[in-house]
């Protein structure tokens, strides 16, 4: 045995891996091995335990609403896609009805420039002329021809009725008094002839030097603006057809023209001439709309397309019910299984700390009944084999010399006495030794070492800091450490197979938090190679008695054995 507790030498170099790894620098050379429901890995406190469990909850809820909130604006953002489509199919139907009329406007005006100083007359000619471009025009009421006296000259339509007069008229008035050779529309109203509400295109008839001379006309029925944005249309959506000022044509599903203009119109059409949408924008029947708007082309006339959010989200909400229902069972069942598991954990724990501290009471009951029996076996049993040893001398005396079988008999029974008393003094002492209340741990550590080695053969270095001889810890710590190195050395020779161990005890810190570390390191086969099921009873033991004093043990084994690292207040 070497004892090196009195002598101040340096912890040799491999000591260095094992510091390093209880700083968490250096892997362990085995797996950590826990001795039972505490091994300084305690189970989650249950107060963070529901805190985490509703951050969990929390976490679930916040990614539906999110997955909720991106899946309705991915609807939106496909919504108003399709808006832009439907509006631009509709601006295209607009925008061809009106070039066809511009282009019929400019072949007739071509063929009846230019207008002679006495006036266009009503010729066979003419009125052919335009009942075949009628033929082309199957959008349109009727084409005619006005002088420029605001006179009808003649129709498509075979209407004579030279009494006629549109002097009054907008787009009379716009070529009267702007002769040029731009395609006018008008406003909408109601047609001397066709006598219902129509839209207007109009071209001014020049004469040789460019003056005004008359008028050509097309009359364009709303009602066919009509029907084809309501074809368009689906029930639930609205679509507008309006001029430029911001006067309603054609208002779909409602009443045909004769609709408020638009709130957002003017403003949204400053902002973006071209084209635009807009969310949550009141339509003319009061419904809040995602509305898309496009202009026709070159004509001062724009389109507009408009879906009902509520009938669109509607789905999506119906899909938010399902699943927000799914969920909110879901998380509820959730809940209660956590709940219930709680309870299970509190009744579970409240159970593991009974048995924990009849574990400790058992534990310090033990050590005193052991202080008790081996003071018993040293002050009563010890002290009978010596009377009886003493009472055997005196026979022996009394007997004659010649009696040498008797003499020899004593001297057996003697020695069978003495040793009793020798076996009486190592059981005591390994039931409670003396020497730990007499001179402390130091010392009873190292008669504990070399009795040990004495009876089982290990080579044992023992290493203890100085400082432990001149200031004691308290006698409980005392004790724990001494029945942990007690237990350790026991366990090294009945399942390690060693042929060396190593105990360092030093104190780390200052006053008043000193620690305590012990180190216990075999070089034999390790736990792992044992082929045990479990940790053993002893090491659930260590635990035990390191659990009231606050303490700490580390347990690492592989093929270059085990290490027990205990820390302790001390």
């Amino acid at each position: 045995m070497r004892i090196l507790r009195r002598y101040n030498d340096r912890w040799s170099i491999a000591a260095i891996p094992a510091l390093l790894r209880r700083l968490g620098l250096m892997l362990p050379l085995g797996r950590a091995l826990s001795t039972g429901p505490q091994m300084r890995n305690p189970s989650l406190p249950l107060v963070p335990y529901g805190l985490l469990l509703l951050m969990s909850v929390g976490v679930i809820i916040v990614v539906f609403i999110i997955g909720v909130s991106e899946s309705r604006d991915r609807m939106v953002a496909q919504s108003k896609i399709q808006l832009r489509q439907k509006t631009a199919l509709l601006e295209a139907y607009v925008s061809k009805i009106l070039e066809a009329n511009d282009m019929v406007l400019q072949g007739i005006a071509s063929e009846v420039e230019p207008i002679p100083d006495t006036g266009i007359e009503p010729t066979e000619q003419v009125t052919g002329l335009l009942r075949t471009q009628k033929k082309y025009l199957k959008h349109s009421a009727y084409i005619a021809i006005v002088g420029r006296d605001g006179k009808l000259v003649s129709t498509s339509e075979n209407f004579r009725d030279r009494s006629l007069d549109v002097s009054d008229r907008d787009y009379f008035r716009h070529h009267r008094d702007h002769p040029s050779n731009v395609t006018f529309v008008g406003e909408q109203l109601i047609g001397r002839v066709y006598d219902k509400p129509s839209l207007t295109m109009s071209k001014a008839l020049l004469g040789t030097g460019g003056e005004f001379g008359g008028l050509i006309l097309i009359t364009m029925p709303v009602e066919y603006f009509t029907r084809l944005f309501d074809g368009a249309a689906n029930p639930s959506d609205a679509a507008q057809f309006l001029r430029q000022d911001g006067q309603v044509v054609v208002n779909v599903p409602l009443s045909e023209g004769g609709a408020t203009v638009p709130d957002w119109f003017q403003q949204a059409i400053a902002e973006n001439p071209i084209a635009g949408e807009l969310r949550h924008a009141p339509f003319s029947d009061g419904v809040v709309r995602l509305i898309a708007y496009r202009k026709v082309e070159a004509f001062p006339f724009y389109v507009t397309y408009g879906i009902d959010e509520k009938a669109l989200l509607a789905g999506w909400r119906q899909s938010v019910r399902v699943y927000g229902t799914v969920l909110a069972i879901a998380l509820g069942a959730f809940l209660i299984t956590a709940w219930l598991a709680r309870r299970r954990s509190i009744a579970l724990m409240a159970s593991n700390e009974s048995l924990r501290e009849v574990s400790e009471r058992l534990l310090v009951s033990q050590d005193e009944e052991r202080r008790s029996i081996a003071r018993d076996l040293h002050d009563s049993t010890g002290q009978h084999l010596i009377g009886a040893a003493m009472e055997l001398a005196n026979v022996k005396s009394l007997l004659p010399d010649s009696d040498g079988d008797t003499s020899r008999a004593l001297a057996r029974t003697a020695q069978l006495i003495s040793q009793s008393n020798e076996e009486l003094r190592t059981l005591s002492y390994l039931l409670h030794p003396p020497m730990l209340d007499e001179s402390g741990l130091p010392n009873a550590l190292e008669l504990l070492v070399a009795g040990f080695e004495e009876r089982s053969g290990l080579e044992i270095e023992l290493r203890v800091d100085p400082a432990l001889a001149t200031k004691r810890p308290p006698a409980d710590v005392e004790l724990t450490v001494f029945r942990i190195v007690q237990e350790a050395l026991t366990n090294i020779y009945r399942h390690a197979h060693a042929a060396k161990a190593t105990i360092r005890l030093v104190r780390q810190g200052s006053e008043p938090d000193t620690i305590l570390s012990l180190t216990v390191k075999d070089d034999g086969v390790g736990i792992e190679r044992r082929r045990r099921q479990h940790v053993g009873v002893g090491l659930s033991g260590m635990d035990a008695r390191l659990r009231p004093l606050d303490g700490s043990i580390h347990i690492s084994t592989g093929r270059m054995g085990t290490t027990i690292s205990v820390r302790v207040r001390g």
